[in-house]
């Protein structure tokens, strides 16, 4: 099960969805099975009617990279079609957002009564419990003795990351729960400065500063270094919080005490490594504005950087799809050995608290977690028309369609439930998916003690907002090694003291310590 990385090495892919209205006689079918009124949930699985005509239609949150899908009614009714030969008992209505107003049109269907979404990732949009905060879902807790499997699916802690006060509200995604820090390197950059029989070694950053160094000397005109925060090469759980106001250490896994990071240790040698990134040359010229996207790296801008959070075997399948350049061959370098986790997981699936048939929802939920054939409609479209299965056992575009005439998204199979279910797209390593289950279960995977911790500020807002104020003016520049690390860290740790970062992490280790004896860590 699987979230499919967009960020290839720095390489954060963005995604678009697109709008498209509600058809006319599938809100009709809809209306008439679900009655004016909102149905109890009641945890049970829908009977199915003898005339498809009488089925429910659940109305379901679909992933777009363009403006529009095409084939958005095809696959719709191709998918109704198979759940009426396997008597599902409710059909699908997709409903569509573009990217950019992916979090406006959310909202709207999210408080329409009248023409609702009832089933949706939150993936983009929200929170867990900022969700529930907004009375947005429903609670699933209902729904374990019907589907049991889907409560078995993935390793305990990660089902926390959907719960508020001990109630499930979402079931995860298939994602990447593993953690890893890999290093690319170009192959002809590799091959110049003897270091290409190294591919697949874990190597310490000592050993890769010595290799970027004489990869600098070499090609003084290139960078070396993309991003320069990688968490997972940080080892630290930031607990869904961009400003690092409390962390723990070890990506979380076995530590009890959150910690204020910019004054410790680690974080200061991070700022003096990157300080020395930039003195010797090894970043972009202004690496604070330079995203490190594919086409920085693959067209030749730069020829080295870090992938975080992902294997060397699946970034290695990644870099297959990434050969416009005709300089698509990397060596890779793996940076650490650990597997785990830290306290987010940035997927889930929910039932709209407007759904008028929340059992019918959950039925078709069951189903795109569990049914391969209900999977890859979401995930592939239809076989022959915008994919076909390759000799290898992958998937690739269908004969006589491109990327600009496909009509359908295959690129983010990890927008939806069970990613794993489907087909790995645009890559010879047919493993994929395996492997990547294989990472959640195996003996090394490890997990953050504050998986689902949600941490309310209430009590510290204001602290909370000064401290992100002094953060913006100084961060940026210590990690990315642009200023003095002595005079500027100092400085900037007075002034988080002066507007309460102390107070802070007081309260968070507080509510951590309940959350820790509430769920039995």
């Amino acid at each position: 099960m699987k979230r499919v990385i967009s960020i290839l090495l720095g390489i954060v892919m963005m995604i678009s969805l697109a709008a498209c209205g509600n058809s006319a006689t599938d809100q009709t079918a809809k209306d008439t099975a679900s009655g004016e009124e909102a149905v109890e949930n009641k945890g049970e699985s829908p009977e199915a009617s003898d005339n498809p005509a009488d089925w429910p239609v659940i109305s379901v949150d679909v992933l777009s990279f363009t403006d529009m899908l095409d084939r958005k009614d095809e696959v719709q009714k191709a998918l109704n079609d198979y759940l009426v030969s396997i008597n599902a008992g409710v059909q699908a209505e997709f409903i569509v957002n573009s990217w950019g107003d992916r979090s406006n049109n959310l909202t709207m269907l999210l408080t329409d009564n009248d023409n609702p979404i009832d089933l949706f990732c939150w993936r983009f949009y929200s929170s867990v419990d900022a969700l529930v905060k907004n009375d947005q879902v429903i609670p699933l807790e209902g729904y374990k003795d019907t589907y049991p499997e889907l409560w078995t699916m993935f390793p305990e802690p990660v089902y926390l990351t959907c719960q508020i006060n001990g109630e499930q509200y979402s079931l995860p995604n298939a994602d990447s729960f593993g953690n890893f820090c890999t290093y690319m390197l170009r192959k002809t950059v590799a091959e110049e400065i003897g270091v290409a029989d190294m591919d697949g070694q874990e190597i310490t950053l000592d050993e890769l500063n010595e290799i970027i160094t004489k990869a600098e000397e070499a090609f003084p005109d290139q960078a070396w270094w993309g991003d320069m925060a990688p968490l997972s090469l940080l080892g630290v759980d930031n607990l869904g919080d961009d400003y690092w106001l409390g962390v723990l250490l070890n990506r979380g896994v076995g530590e009890t005490e959150i910690i204020n990071y910019y004054e410790s240790d680690e974080f200061r040698a991070w700022c003096e490594q990157t300080r020395w990134y930039n003195e010797n040359g090894m970043v972009p010229a202004d690496p604070e504005n330079t995203v490190p996207t594919g086409t920085l790296y693959g067209d030749n801008v730069t020829s080295g950087g870090w992938v975080d959070g992902y294997s060397l075997e699946y970034v290695r399948s990644l870099l297959q799809g990434q050969g416009s350049t005709g300089e698509g061959d990397f060596v890779l370098f793996k940076l650490n050995d650990y597997v785990g986790t830290n306290s987010c997981i940035y997927n889930g699936w929910c039932i709209s608290s407007l759904c008028k048939n929340p059992d019918a929802a959950m039925k078709l939920l069951n189903l795109m977690m569990t049914d391969e054939k209900v999977c890859r409609f979401f995930t592939l479209g239809i076989e022959g028309v915008t994919y076909q299965v390759n000799d290898n056992g992958c998937a690739m575009l269908a004969d006589g369609v491109d990327d600009s005439t496909v009509g359908w998204n295959l690129s983010a199979p990890w927008f939806y439930p069970n990613q794993c279910l489907s087909i790995p797209y645009n890559t010879t390593m047919s493993t994929y998916y395996t492997d990547m289950e294989k990472c959640w279960f195996d003996e090394k995977s490890q997990f953050s003690n504050a998986m689902g911790f949600v941490f309310d500020n209430t009590e510290v807002y204001d602290q909370v907002k000064a401290c992100q104020m002094i953060i913006d003016q100084y961060r940026s520049a210590l990690i990315y090694g642009e200023v003095d690390v002595d005079k500027y860290l100092t400085k900037f740790n007075e002034e988080l003291k002066a507007a309460g970062i102390d107070n802070i992490i007081a309260e968070k280790n507080k509510q951590f310590k309940a959350f820790m004896e509430a769920n039995g860590i």
